[in-house]
Formats: structure tokens, C-alpha cells, sequence
């Protein structure tokens, strides 16, 4: 029987030795491993990693283990850990350093207002104290790699080049943006609106009856996107420029914001690059005329919008192109019987979705019916 061929040794230095490969980038020495580790030890290697670099590199960041943090329960601590680093939670997941993939577990990412924000993957030999740290993915990032995580109980398999940046962007979303601008992938007050609503008491709910407004009534689905009425005069005179708004009974504001191509709202938006805002707006006239005009617009007026913004409400569709816009995108809509879907894309695949609007709430209770309706449908 043919014993099987050694490990490469990462730090073998004789030249003639043919198991001696160089180091790959991203590579990174423990001064003090400690005891020659086991698998088990690997997240303990890549803890003291981060604690090495950061008083190499003069950073000031508390970083503490959550092991009492509901993500850190129900799968392997010998494959990593969730932590705190700076505020941000971090699944660190490990795999032996020359694997050309790891398993990510879904158990940490399942836990609603718990879940991991940012994924660290590492490469570690425990024997020699060696760690390879490739990058980071944001929750956005990684379900654009993983469609449907974290739905399953398999792990999914990441190779190596997914993830981005080395150490130094780790160390760089940390102290450039605030926890609250990375949004965790399950998050209790802002359900994802990009997937069917599961029951019809949760359709109800996100049907919006415009004529509300007018009673100050915004309705709580526009709120948990972080939607405000505007006064009447603010929403009158707005975007002179490109034209007056005097026509307007009410208006809603709802801002938003590129973080990291995501389009995020309410707390999310609070580390965006770029921001603008959706402007709804109720129009009327004497003779009882309605209609609904949206409006996407910077939110300081001379700024541009952003590349590649799609704006959907119904079947019209405008978009900023690959130069951005230097002027705000309309659409309007006349009133009638029919809900309004209302939608906003960035070309990276990033979207957000407005729940339903009517005019009427007789129009409302058509669509209540009409979705009790397609329930029962696919009982």
C-alpha cells in the first residue's frame, strides 16, 4: 500500500525540498502560536491574528468573542466563531490552508436581529501558526453569491476567490461605516420585500391606500422603509427646477441610499456614499382630477444620481444610464382601480420594493379580496 504524499509545509525553507512552497499572499505569521494546535484551534489562531495585527498596525478596535451570542449556537466551533469586532458581528469560518474552499454553516445567519453582518473566511495550518486571510464578504455580497442562503440546512461551499480585499478591508468597513449601515440578512423590522408574502394577513398589511395620506395616515409598511409625509408646502415646492408641485395633496418621502451598491433605507442608509430620495406624490386638481406622480431625485439639489437606477412603478420603467442623472427621474400614473407596484433597481442586482398603492380604499378592498383570492389558489 503507497503511504499517502506528506502536507506541504508552509514554512519549509530548504530549496532542495520539494514539499517547500512559497507562502501565498495574505499570508500571515503568528509570532507566538503557542502550543502546536488541532483543527479545534484554528479559530483561536486566527483570533490572535487580528489581535497581532491590529497592535502592529496601531489600531484602537475592541474585538471580543460573542461565544454567549445566539449565532455562535447550533453548529461546530472547530470550523469558527461569530465575534464582535468594532461593533460589527463577524462569522469567522476556517478551512485548512490549502483547501481551495471552505463550508459556511447557515445556523449563525438564521437569527433575526442576531445574524453575522460581515463573513471573514480563513486558511489556517494550526501546526505551523500560519493564517491566510483572503477577505471579507458583507451579508449583501455573500447572498449575491449564495442565492436562497440562508434557507437549507446544507452548508454551502465557498471557494476561496469569492471572497475580497485581504485583511486591510476588514480593518477598512469597520472604521470607515457604522454597524448600522451593514444590514443583516434577517432583519425583524424590515422584512425582505423581495420575496412572496407568506400569509395574506402580511399581504394585507402591505397595501397602502393613498387617500390616507391626506389624514396624516402613512401606513406601516412605507414607515419600516423609513418613509415620511412631508408638509404641503415641501412637497409644493420641492424640485422647482423641474417643475412646480402646487397640484400636490400629499407627499411622501422616502429616503434612500448606496451602501456598497446596496440600496438601503431607514438606519441602513446611514453609512451610504451616495444618497437620494423616492418623492410619492398625490396630485389633484379641482374637477377631481387624481393622479400619482414619483420622483427620484439627489438628495441635495446639483448632485447627481446615481449609475445604473432603474425606476419601475407599474409597467413604465426609467433609468439614470451609465453617467448617472443630473436631473431627477419622473413617472406618473393616473388614478384608477388598480394597485401600483413601485420598484427601484442598481445594476448590481440590488432592489427594493414598495408595497402596493391605491387610490381608494374600495380599490383597497378589491385587492385585499384579490389576494385572499391567490392564497387559497395555492392551498
Amino acid at each position: 500500500m503507497t503511504p499517502p504524499a506528506p502536507t506541504p509545509d508552509p514554512l519549509g525553507d530548504d530549496p532542495n525540498d520539494p514539499m517547500a512552497l512559497p507562502l501565498p499572499p495574505d499570508s500571515l505569521l503568528l509570532e507566538d502560536a503557542g502550543p502546536i494546535g488541532c483543527a479545534a484551534d484554528r479559530p483561536r489562531l486566527v483570533m490572535q491574528v487580528l489581535r497581532q495585527q491590529m497592535a502592529e498596525l496601531g489600531l484602537n478596535l475592541s474585538l471580543q468573542e460573542a461565544a454567549a451570542s445566539p449565532a455562535n449556537r447550533g453548529w461546530s466551533g472547530g470550523d469558527g466563531l461569530v465575534f464582535l469586532l468594532q461593533g460589527f458581528r463577524v462569522q469567522l469560518v476556517c478551512a485548512p490552508f490549502w483547501a481551495d474552499e471552505l463550508l459556511l454553516p447557515a445556523a449563525p445567519w438564521r437569527q433575526p436581529g442576531q445574524s453575522p453582518q460581515l463573513l471573514l473566511g480563513a486558511w489556517v495550518e494550526e501546526e505551523s501558526g500560519v493564517v491566510r486571510l483572503p477577505g471579507v464578504l458583507t451579508a449583501a455580497e455573500l447572498l449575491d453569491r449564495c442565492a436562497g442562503f440562508p434557507h437549507g440546512q446544507a452548508p454551502r461551499t465557498l471557494p476561496l476567490t469569492a471572497f475580497l480585499g485581504g485583511l486591510e478591508r476588514l480593518f477598512q468597513l469597520v472604521r470607515l461605516l457604522s454597524p448600522e449601515a451593514l444590514t443583516p440578512l434577517l432583519t425583524p423590522a424590515l422584512p425582505s420585500l423581495q420575496t412572496p408574502l407568506p400569509t395574506l394577513r402580511t399581504a394585507a398589511a402591505a397595501l397602502v391606500v393613498m387617500r390616507d395620506w391626506l389624514e396624516g395616515q402613512l401606513g406601516e409598511a412605507l414607515a419600516a422603509l423609513g418613509a415620511e409625509l412631508l408638509p404641503a408646502t415641501a412637497g409644493a415646492f420641492r424640485s422647482a427646477a423641474v417643475q412646480p408641485r402646487s397640484a400636490a395633496l400629499a407627499t411622501v418621502s422616502i429616503p434612500l441610499g448606496l451602501v456598497l451598491g446596496r440600496i438601503q433605507c431607514g438606519p441602513g442608509r446611514s453609512g451610504a456614499s451616495e444618497r437620494f430620495q423616492l418623492i410619492l406624490q398625490l396630485c389633484g386638481e379641482g374637477d377631481g382630477t387624481e393622479w400619482l406622480q414619483v420622483w427620484l431625485e439627489p438628495d441635495l439639489p446639483g448632485d447627481l444620481l446615481p449609475q445604473r437606477l432603474a425606476l419601475s412603478v407599474g409597467d413604465q420603467v426609467i433609468d439614470t444610464g451609465l453617467d448617472g442623472s443630473s436631473e431627477p427621474l419622473s413617472l406618473t400614473v393616473p388614478a384608477g382601480n388598480d394597485g401600483i407596484g413601485i420598484s427601484l433597481r442598481h445594476g448590481g442586482g440590488s432592489q427594493i420594493e414598495l408595497p402596493f398603492l391605491y387610490f381608494f380604499r374600495a380599490d383597497l378592498a378589491q385587492g385585499e379580496a384579490d389576494h385572499a383570492q391567490g392564497e387559497s389558489g395555492h392551498v
